[in-house]
């Protein structure tokens, strides 16, 4: 069952449709309203079809990409491929995570989730400040002055 307060937020693209896909780091789905999906879509076809690492990239990238729908009652049907890679058994609705991150939402396994982000406090803490330099100077975020 997909959290109604989402459902709520999504109201103005839910017409668009969804895409679901692997996350790239984390072991958990991300859920894309189509039009993220589209602009994520024209960010891989700025990458080359004549490079091997762009390819193998796309390829691993769009593996298991699905379009998906809530149905009336609000459900989502999750593609069982996606659910194995995420740590997702059919009938855990109450150990699995749901979290807007941005333009997208992340569908998490119970377990995963705390495994990800139940870590030690410092390690946040680092985050926090390599993140906020990032911020402070935006040409580290796209590896200019890295």
């Amino acid at each position: 069952m997909f959290p109604a307060k989402l459902r709520k937020q999504l109201e103005e693209v839910m017409p668009h449709g969804l895409v679901i896909n692997r996350d790239i780091f984390e072991k958990c789905l991300v859920l894309y309203p189509k039009p993220e999906w589209d602009r994520v879509n024209g960010e891989m076809a700025r990458l080359s079809r004549y490079n091997r690492e762009h390819q193998l990239f796309q390829r691993k990238f769009m593996m298991g990409a699905s379009g998906i729908e809530l149905d009336k009652t609000g459900r989502l049907l999750l593609p069982s491929i996606l659910m194995e890679f995420a740590g997702i058994k059919a009938g855990d609705k109450n150990d699995i995570i749901v979290s807007g991150l941005g333009e997208k939402i992340e569908i998490w396994s119970m377990d995963n989730y705390n495994q990800a982000f139940m870590a030690n406090d410092d390690d946040f803490a680092r985050l926090a400040e390599k993140v906020r330099k990032d911020i402070e100077d935006p040409g580290r975020i796209i590896g200019l002055n890295n």
